[in-house]
């Protein structure tokens, strides 16, 4: 238990040093539902175009990723029906509801023109493959979807998948099953067990016409969480370099970012629809111009604001303790449920996020 207060005093001593004044009317402070088009974009692999007897997916246009992702989400819900209403409950809303921040503020967008592949208000195209968030993106949901398929997950898969190359950088990405497999397979393991988990899992009853399975939150949040992780160690090697980014403030915010969700995958954070959501709210609305990652940004709301001082403060802890708080904190969450639930409402109260929301 003392890890825990231990690594509580570090992160509060670094956040109350920060000056966290409210703006009001922040675009981060309304509601962000759900991905920007997602209910006009299918469900199904079937609905992508077929080429030459192989379903073709354009993974650098934003309605052919989301796509993925609703058929992740859809394919998946039913595992999670008992963990939330009208189908909140589902673990993969996290990577989804990201998702759709990122292109909100528009970190998928080209860092030498941030008008090509911006977002806006009409039914969107392309996401820059020259985009540092983008190319990190890439990896989480492609990674998971070809795991999902080389596992046998969807049912309905008639031809075999491969990915249309984007026109730039193209050697740092795989198209295929194949192509992951042989590049990345721990990553693919990784994710790979999530969905094999998924499939194991029996029917337990039927509540209101309602199938229920003996899925685990804690279990199915775990392993997605850790294909979340070797996704991301194998796309940050790739894209931390600042010509991938708008802004070395934009640039230092992700790497930051980065460490604290290690922290928060390995409290187990909660990633169903309305925890996912409610974390997001303090995610920047926008790309950060250079000499900007600071607290005082006068368009970032109190929320934004508060995120931005948590994400430096824990990797500036993290840096300055040559690894030790990683250490501590892993080793605190592993060893007990309680350390855990701790330690998610650590994170909690660091962002400024209201009880219960969890």
């Amino acid at each position: 238990m003392w890890f825990i207060f231990t690594i509580y005093s570090f992160l509060f001593l670094n956040l109350s040093s920060k000056v966290l004044t409210q703006n009001p009317g922040s675009a981060a402070e309304r509601d962000t539902d759900f991905p920007p088009f997602w209910s006009e974009v299918s469900e199904s692999i079937d609905d992508f175009p077929v080429q030459d007897n192989k379903t073709v997916i354009h993974v650098w246009d934003y309605a052919h990723r989301l796509q993925l992702y609703k058929i992740l989400i859809t394919q998946s819900n039913k595992y999670f029906k008992h963990f939330g209403r009208g189908d909140t409950g589902n673990v993969l809303w996290a990577l989804t509801l990201t998702y759709g921040k990122l292109y909100k503020s528009d970190r998928f967008s080209d860092p030498s023109n941030t008008s090509v592949c911006a977002y806006n208000d009409e039914f969107p195209d392309c996401l820059s493959p020259s985009s540092g968030w983008g190319g990190i993106n890439f990896y989480v949901i492609i990674l998971n979807f070809f795991a999902a398929i080389e596992s046998g997950f969807f049912t309905n898969v008639t031809h075999e998948i491969v990915l249309l190359p984007g026109e730039e950088n193209k050697l740092y990405f795989c198209y295929s099953v194949k192509e992951c497999r042989e590049s990345f397979p721990q990553a693919m393991d990784e994710a790979k067990k999530f969905f094999q988990y998924l499939q194991s899992r029996r029917q337990l009853a039927t509540v209101n016409n309602i199938t229920v399975y003996n899925t685990n939150e804690n279990t199915a949040t775990l392993l997605m969480w850790k294909a979340h992780r070797a996704a991301i160690n194998i796309a940050l090697s790739m894209f931390s370099d600042r010509s991938w980014y708008y802004s070395e403030s934009d640039r230092s915010f992700t790497l930051d970012f980065h460490v604290a969700m290690e922290l928060c995958e390995a409290a187990i954070y909660r990633a169903h629809y309305n925890s996912s959501k409610e974390f997001l709210v303090g995610f920047p609305h926008r790309l950060l111009n250079d000499g900007e990652y600071t607290v005082f940004v006068r368009d970032f709301s109190k929320r934004e604001k508060a995120l931005l001082a948590a994400v430096m403060a824990i990797s500036n802890t993290v840096k300055t303790t040559g690894g030790w708080l990683s250490m501590t904190w892993n080793m605190a969450m592993i060893t007990s449920g309680i350390n855990r639930a701790l330690g998610r409402f650590l994170i909690n109260k660091l962002l400024l996020i209201p009880r219960g929301s969890e």
